[in-house]
């Protein structure tokens, strides 16, 4: 069992405590081994029962690279070199992202119990939420990076460095975003609809599937626009182009992720004494 109880420590300080963003990120300290624990209960839980347990995140992204590459050198007969490789780049980056906002909108109401019953930084749930995304986008990277870069024999290069920069960049907007939701949510249900009719909307909008080299100027700069662009067009060039990115993408990322960082936690920290009215 989680133990959510809140340490004799913080309870007799709760009055003197900061308030705003500044009582969030103090809270999130404190409560680091809620957060932990609950990152641990989603990944056993979601291999609980099965045979091979982990072993499925090893073997998903090898499976999804063998149907791409039937798919689409073999009956769409797509001749852009080493198009799976470019395409997986992008679909397992917005796999990620997809599957966190929409696990983010039910974070909190979804968990209204244990919000109405113990005390705790509210914004823990859809972080550990967005985390326990990450960790399971970390672990298909782990295979399909390696596997992608013997295949193609795509040699190491410099750019390829601002790789972490880039993932923890979006790690910072998706949980940026994924508080946002979470909070709509508590407050407007229709919320959730909206994200899925969003997300659907944005995939076409984002690089993904095709390359924005072949856009008009214009296009191609609306599209880098769009929240996941930047990431995953750096992904495309440090991985598949093998140069620096350039410096608008290096912009647009690090704006993206410290806005919706600090949008999130500041609309937590505003109405998180409100959320157990709302849940």
């Amino acid at each position: 069992m989680i133990d959510a109880s809140v340490p004799a420590a913080a309870m007799d300080d709760r009055a003197a405590e900061p308030r705003g963003v500044a009582r969030t990120l103090r809270g999130l300290g404190q409560y680091k081994h809620l957060l932990r624990n609950l990152v641990a209960k989603d990944l056993k839980l979601k291999y609980r029962g099965s045979v091979f347990g982990f072993v499925w995140s090893l073997v998903n992204p090898l499976i999804m690279i063998a149907v791409y590459t039937v798919a689409f050198t073999y009956i769409l007969q797509v001749r852009t070199p080493a198009f799976v490789f470019y395409l997986m780049l992008g679909v397992l980056a917005w796999t990620f992202f997809a599957g966190s906002i929409v696990m983010s909108t039910g974070s909190l109401v979804d968990n209204g119990g244990l919000v109405r019953s113990v005390w705790f930084p509210r914004a823990i749930l859809p972080i550990a939420t967005v985390l326990f995304n990450f960790s399971q986008y970390l672990l298909t990277i782990a295979v399909f990076l390696p596997v992608m870069l013997i295949v193609y024999q795509v040699a190491p290069a410099p750019p390829m460095l601002a790789f972490p920069v880039f993932l923890i960049l979006q790690l910072a907007l998706t949980a940026g975003l994924g508080l946002l939701v979470a909070v709509g949510t508590a407050f407007f249900r229709d919320i959730r609809h909206f994200v899925d009719v969003g997300l659907a909307i944005l995939f076409w909008a984002t690089p993904v599937i095709y390359e924005t080299a072949q856009l008009p100027d214009h296009v191609r700069r609306a599209i880098l626009l769009t929240p996941l662009s930047p990431y995953i067009t750096a992904y495309h060039d440090v991985f598949y182009y093998r140069q620096w990115p350039a410096v608008e993408v290096w912009v647009l990322a690090v704006a993206y992720a410290a806005i919706a960082l600090a949008a999130g936690l500041w609309l937590i920290a505003r109405v998180e004494d409100r959320l157990t009215e709302q849940v």
